[in-house]
């Protein structure tokens, strides 16, 4: 099994709702903004309107539940969902408050993708497992995506 690299995304969060303390956590969700992605073989906008359905854990721990639209410069629309772990620590807090971006790998931001698609061009991702590395940033997200080939 090998890692390929597949694009890169980065979005803006348009909004944060704090549910609040649960018995399960901090629900908080966050609203996806406009973006864009870029690779080798598809790039495009990111829509505005999906969002992360986060749930923090009291030692900083957070489930990730993302669901977005992708829009291709071609105009393919592909569904895209992940969930994965997120670390909330002081770094991070620093650099955003210092209106810098986090550094990949400043914690934990990892992510496990899956694609849908009606559109036979890219119906290949329908068959595509991929993980990224995410990190923070003065708007919103930005992640590297690698497919899982072999």
């Amino acid at each position: 099994m090998k890692l390929v690299p597949l694009l890169t995304f980065r979005n803006q969060i348009s909004a944060v709702q704090n549910i609040g303390s649960t018995q399960f956590g901090e629900r908080i969700t966050y609203i996806v903004g406009e973006g864009r992605f870029e690779g080798e073989r598809l790039q495009g906008k990111i829509l505005p309107g999906g969002g992360d359905w986060l749930v923090k854990g009291i030692d900083g721990l957070a489930k990730l539940d993302v669901r977005k639209t992708f829009e291709t410069d071609d105009g393919a629309l592909i569904h895209v969902s992940y969930i994965g772990l997120y670390r909330f620590n002081e770094k991070v807090a620093q650099a955003l408050a210092n209106s810098k971006d986090a550094e990949f790998g400043d914690t934990l931001f990892h992510a496990q993708l899956q694609f849908e698609t009606g559109d036979a061009r890219y119906e290949w991702l329908n068959e595509t497992l991929a993980v990224a590395e995410g990190r923070e940033t003065t708007d919103g997200v930005q992640y590297r995506v690698f497919a899982i080939g072999s």
